[in-house]
Protein backbone atom coordinates (compact mmCIF):
# COMPACT_ATOMS: atom_id res chain seq x y z
CA UNK A 1 0.00 0.00 0.00
CA UNK A 2 2.97 2.35 1.22
CA UNK A 3 4.91 1.83 -2.20
CA UNK A 4 1.70 2.19 -4.62
CA UNK A 5 0.75 5.39 -2.83
CA UNK A 6 4.70 6.26 -3.38
CA UNK A 7 4.58 5.42 -6.59
CA UNK A 8 0.92 7.79 -7.27
CA UNK A 9 2.93 10.88 -6.04
CA UNK A 10 6.06 10.14 -7.95
CA UNK A 11 4.22 9.81 -11.57
CA UNK A 12 2.78 13.01 -11.39
CA UNK A 13 5.49 14.75 -9.68
CA UNK A 14 7.83 13.07 -12.81
CA UNK A 15 5.47 13.49 -15.61
CA UNK A 16 5.32 17.60 -14.82
CA UNK A 17 8.89 17.31 -15.53
CA UNK A 18 8.10 15.82 -19.16
CA UNK A 19 10.59 12.57 -18.42
CA UNK A 20 7.68 9.66 -17.62
CA UNK A 21 6.42 8.01 -19.89
CA UNK A 22 4.06 4.45 -20.16
CA UNK A 23 3.14 2.07 -22.76
CA UNK A 24 2.53 -1.30 -23.88
CA UNK A 25 4.56 -3.78 -26.16
CA UNK A 26 3.76 -7.15 -27.53
CA UNK A 27 5.90 -9.06 -29.75
CA UNK A 28 7.84 -13.47 -29.67
CA UNK A 29 9.84 -14.91 -27.32
CA UNK A 30 11.80 -17.59 -28.74
CA UNK A 31 12.71 -19.59 -25.73
CA UNK A 32 15.19 -22.47 -24.93
CA UNK A 33 16.09 -24.55 -21.92
CA UNK A 34 19.48 -24.93 -21.60
CA UNK A 35 20.70 -27.72 -19.37
CA UNK A 36 22.89 -26.74 -16.44
CA UNK A 37 25.33 -28.04 -13.65
CA UNK A 38 22.78 -31.51 -13.17
CA UNK A 39 22.42 -33.35 -16.79
CA UNK A 40 20.54 -36.45 -16.98
CA UNK A 41 18.79 -38.11 -19.71
CA UNK A 42 15.28 -36.24 -19.20
CA UNK A 43 17.31 -32.71 -18.93
CA UNK A 44 19.24 -32.67 -22.32
CA UNK A 45 18.19 -32.52 -26.25
CA UNK A 46 16.08 -29.27 -26.14
CA UNK A 47 15.87 -26.70 -28.99
CA UNK A 48 13.92 -23.61 -29.00
CA UNK A 49 10.20 -22.50 -29.48
CA UNK A 50 7.95 -19.45 -30.30
CA UNK A 51 6.30 -18.39 -27.38
CA UNK A 52 4.27 -15.00 -26.29
CA UNK A 53 6.34 -11.66 -25.08
CA UNK A 54 5.08 -8.29 -24.13
CA UNK A 55 3.30 -6.38 -21.19
CA UNK A 56 3.34 -2.94 -19.66
CA UNK A 57 6.58 -0.42 -19.33
CA UNK A 58 7.52 2.61 -17.42
CA UNK A 59 10.57 5.05 -18.05
CA UNK A 60 12.02 7.49 -16.24
CA UNK A 61 14.24 9.38 -18.65
CA UNK A 62 16.67 11.26 -16.09
CA UNK A 63 18.72 13.07 -18.96
CA UNK A 64 19.29 13.67 -22.39
CA UNK A 65 20.90 10.16 -22.74
CA UNK A 66 19.89 8.56 -19.49
CA UNK A 67 17.28 6.65 -18.07
CA UNK A 68 15.36 3.57 -16.31
CA UNK A 69 13.25 1.34 -17.97
CA UNK A 70 11.19 -1.21 -15.69
CA UNK A 71 8.44 -3.24 -17.32
CA UNK A 72 5.35 -6.28 -16.65
CA UNK A 73 5.87 -9.12 -18.86
CA UNK A 74 3.84 -12.41 -19.90
CA UNK A 75 6.97 -14.62 -20.65
CA UNK A 76 6.84 -17.51 -21.91
CA UNK A 77 9.49 -19.82 -21.61
CA UNK A 78 10.25 -23.49 -22.31
CA UNK A 79 11.61 -25.72 -25.06
CA UNK A 80 10.98 -28.64 -26.75
CA UNK A 81 12.51 -32.09 -27.95
CA UNK A 82 11.78 -33.72 -31.48
CA UNK A 83 12.84 -37.33 -32.09
CA UNK A 84 14.09 -40.13 -29.83
CA UNK A 85 13.98 -38.91 -26.58
CA UNK A 86 14.27 -39.89 -22.58
CA UNK A 87 11.05 -40.34 -20.89
CA UNK A 88 10.41 -41.54 -17.26
CA UNK A 89 10.13 -45.46 -16.87
CA UNK A 90 5.91 -46.15 -16.36
CA UNK A 91 5.30 -48.48 -13.55
CA UNK A 92 3.38 -50.46 -15.85
CA UNK A 93 7.01 -50.99 -17.61
CA UNK A 94 8.74 -51.98 -14.61
CA UNK A 95 8.17 -55.44 -15.40
CA UNK A 96 9.48 -55.77 -18.88
CA UNK A 97 12.13 -53.72 -17.85
CA UNK A 98 13.25 -56.32 -15.27
CA UNK A 99 13.53 -59.13 -18.16
CA UNK A 100 16.76 -57.07 -20.25
CA UNK A 101 19.63 -58.34 -18.15
CA UNK A 102 18.90 -61.56 -19.38
CA UNK A 103 19.59 -60.79 -22.54
CA UNK A 104 22.92 -59.07 -22.13
CA UNK A 105 21.06 -55.06 -21.67
CA UNK A 106 21.74 -52.80 -18.64
CA UNK A 107 18.69 -50.67 -18.75
CA UNK A 108 19.73 -46.93 -17.50
CA UNK A 109 16.12 -46.07 -15.72
CA UNK A 110 14.61 -44.76 -18.93
CA UNK A 111 12.93 -45.52 -22.06
CA UNK A 112 12.59 -43.75 -24.90
CA UNK A 113 10.29 -43.32 -27.84
CA UNK A 114 10.29 -41.02 -31.24
CA UNK A 115 7.93 -38.00 -30.43
CA UNK A 116 7.78 -34.56 -29.88
CA UNK A 117 7.71 -33.01 -26.68
CA UNK A 118 7.41 -29.47 -25.43
CA UNK A 119 7.55 -27.76 -22.03
CA UNK A 120 5.66 -24.50 -21.51
CA UNK A 121 6.34 -22.37 -18.87
CA UNK A 122 4.74 -19.18 -18.45
CA UNK A 123 6.53 -16.54 -16.12
CA UNK A 124 5.38 -12.95 -14.83
CA UNK A 125 8.73 -11.39 -15.28
CA UNK A 126 9.81 -7.95 -14.10
CA UNK A 127 12.76 -6.29 -15.22
CA UNK A 128 14.30 -3.04 -13.90
CA UNK A 129 16.89 -1.50 -16.84
CA UNK A 130 19.27 1.01 -17.02
CA UNK A 131 18.35 2.80 -20.66
CA UNK A 132 21.22 4.88 -22.88
CA UNK A 133 19.92 6.53 -26.13
CA UNK A 134 22.17 7.82 -29.35
CA UNK A 135 20.09 10.29 -30.69
CA UNK A 136 20.30 9.51 -34.64
CA UNK A 137 18.09 13.00 -35.71
CA UNK A 138 15.78 14.97 -34.29
CA UNK A 139 13.10 12.06 -34.34
CA UNK A 140 14.90 8.41 -34.42
CA UNK A 141 17.20 7.35 -31.26
CA UNK A 142 19.01 3.95 -30.98
CA UNK A 143 18.94 2.96 -27.32
CA UNK A 144 20.96 0.29 -24.86
CA UNK A 145 19.33 -1.43 -22.17
CA UNK A 146 19.96 -4.07 -19.71
CA UNK A 147 19.31 -5.13 -15.95
CA UNK A 148 18.11 -7.48 -13.75
CA UNK A 149 14.47 -9.27 -13.55
CA UNK A 150 12.49 -11.00 -10.98
CA UNK A 151 10.19 -13.75 -12.34
CA UNK A 152 7.07 -15.46 -10.95
CA UNK A 153 6.02 -18.96 -12.37
CA UNK A 154 2.49 -18.88 -13.62
CA UNK A 155 1.96 -22.19 -15.32
CA UNK A 156 3.89 -25.11 -16.64
CA UNK A 157 3.15 -28.07 -18.43
CA UNK A 158 4.80 -30.47 -20.59
CA UNK A 159 3.06 -31.94 -24.20
CA UNK A 160 3.77 -34.94 -25.76
CA UNK A 161 2.17 -36.29 -28.77
CA UNK A 162 2.75 -38.47 -32.03
CA UNK A 163 2.96 -42.39 -31.69
CA UNK A 164 6.21 -44.75 -31.48
CA UNK A 165 7.78 -47.98 -30.33
CA UNK A 166 8.93 -48.20 -27.09
CA UNK A 167 12.94 -48.65 -27.05
CA UNK A 168 15.73 -49.91 -24.57
CA UNK A 169 18.79 -47.16 -25.99
CA UNK A 170 19.10 -43.92 -26.24
CA UNK A 171 19.76 -44.59 -30.19
CA UNK A 172 16.48 -46.03 -30.78
CA UNK A 173 18.06 -49.55 -32.59
CA UNK A 174 16.39 -52.28 -30.00
CA UNK A 175 12.43 -52.12 -29.10
CA UNK A 176 11.04 -53.61 -26.43
CA UNK A 177 9.11 -55.77 -29.12
CA UNK A 178 12.08 -57.72 -29.74
CA UNK A 179 13.18 -58.45 -26.49
CA UNK A 180 9.89 -59.59 -25.90
CA UNK A 181 9.88 -61.67 -29.29
CA UNK A 182 12.84 -63.13 -27.53
CA UNK A 183 10.88 -63.61 -24.94
CA UNK A 184 8.06 -65.56 -26.42
CA UNK A 185 5.66 -62.83 -25.27
CA UNK A 186 3.46 -61.05 -27.15
CA UNK A 187 4.58 -57.17 -28.02
CA UNK A 188 2.76 -54.43 -27.55
CA UNK A 189 3.18 -52.57 -30.75
CA UNK A 190 3.66 -48.96 -31.20
CA UNK A 191 2.09 -46.89 -28.26
CA UNK A 192 -0.01 -43.27 -28.35
CA UNK A 193 1.74 -40.22 -26.54
CA UNK A 194 -0.55 -37.58 -26.98
CA UNK A 195 -0.23 -36.63 -23.17
CA UNK A 196 -0.77 -32.82 -21.72
CA UNK A 197 0.82 -32.98 -17.76
CA UNK A 198 0.57 -29.95 -15.15
CA UNK A 199 4.33 -29.87 -14.13
CA UNK A 200 3.57 -26.21 -11.98
CA UNK A 201 4.40 -28.20 -8.62
CA UNK A 202 7.85 -29.84 -10.05
CA UNK A 203 8.99 -26.77 -11.17
CA UNK A 204 10.44 -23.35 -8.47
CA UNK A 205 7.80 -20.53 -8.43
CA UNK A 206 10.76 -17.72 -8.37
CA UNK A 207 13.67 -17.35 -10.85
CA UNK A 208 16.17 -14.52 -11.31
CA UNK A 209 17.72 -13.08 -13.95
CA UNK A 210 19.32 -10.36 -16.27
CA UNK A 211 17.87 -8.70 -18.90
CA UNK A 212 19.10 -6.79 -22.42
CA UNK A 213 17.55 -5.17 -25.38
CA UNK A 214 18.88 -2.95 -28.33
CA UNK A 215 16.11 -0.99 -29.73
CA UNK A 216 14.97 1.76 -31.73
CA UNK A 217 12.43 4.82 -30.99
CA UNK A 218 11.15 6.90 -33.21
CA UNK A 219 9.36 10.07 -31.93
CA UNK A 220 5.44 10.31 -33.18
CA UNK A 221 3.22 13.15 -31.96
CA UNK A 222 3.11 12.76 -28.04
CA UNK A 223 4.98 9.52 -28.12
CA UNK A 224 7.66 7.09 -29.09
CA UNK A 225 7.47 3.81 -31.13
CA UNK A 226 9.82 1.36 -30.95
CA UNK A 227 11.02 -1.67 -32.27
CA UNK A 228 13.65 -3.81 -30.13
CA UNK A 229 15.30 -7.27 -30.00
CA UNK A 230 16.64 -8.77 -26.88
CA UNK A 231 16.94 -11.10 -24.62
CA UNK A 232 16.68 -12.82 -20.92
CA UNK A 233 18.63 -15.98 -19.26
CA UNK A 234 17.49 -17.13 -15.92
CA UNK A 235 20.05 -17.90 -13.38
CA UNK A 236 18.22 -20.45 -10.69
CA UNK A 237 17.75 -23.76 -12.11
CA UNK A 238 13.88 -24.72 -12.56
CA UNK A 239 13.95 -27.90 -11.18
CA UNK A 240 12.78 -28.73 -8.03
CA UNK A 241 14.26 -32.30 -7.85
CA UNK A 242 17.45 -32.35 -9.37
CA UNK A 243 16.92 -36.14 -9.70
CA UNK A 244 15.25 -34.66 -13.40
CA UNK A 245 18.89 -32.94 -13.88
CA UNK A 246 18.40 -29.21 -13.89
CA UNK A 247 17.88 -26.45 -16.62
CA UNK A 248 17.88 -22.79 -17.08
CA UNK A 249 15.29 -20.67 -19.10
CA UNK A 250 16.31 -18.12 -21.75
CA UNK A 251 14.88 -16.36 -24.59
CA UNK A 252 15.89 -14.30 -27.78
CA UNK A 253 12.69 -11.59 -27.80
CA UNK A 254 11.39 -9.02 -30.48
CA UNK A 255 8.79 -6.63 -29.80
CA UNK A 256 7.16 -3.32 -30.95
CA UNK A 257 5.26 -0.66 -28.78
CA UNK A 258 4.58 2.33 -27.75
CA UNK A 259 5.46 4.72 -24.82
CA UNK A 260 2.66 7.63 -24.22
CA UNK A 261 4.73 10.59 -22.43
CA UNK A 262 3.41 12.13 -20.04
Amino acid sequence: MLLAAFFCCLVPAVAQQGKFSVGVKAGCAIPNLTAGAVTTPLSEGYASRLGFYGGLVSEWQTGSHFGFRSEINFSSQGGQRLGIQALPLYPEMAPLWEILPAFGINPDGYMYADIKSEAILNYLEIPVMAKYRFQLSSRLNLYLQAGPYAGFLINAKNITSGTSNIYVDDAGVISIDEILNLAKQPPIGEQSFDHTEVITSDVHRFNFGAQGALGLGLMIKSGELFLEGGGNYGLLPIQKDEANGTNNTGAGTITIGYLFHL
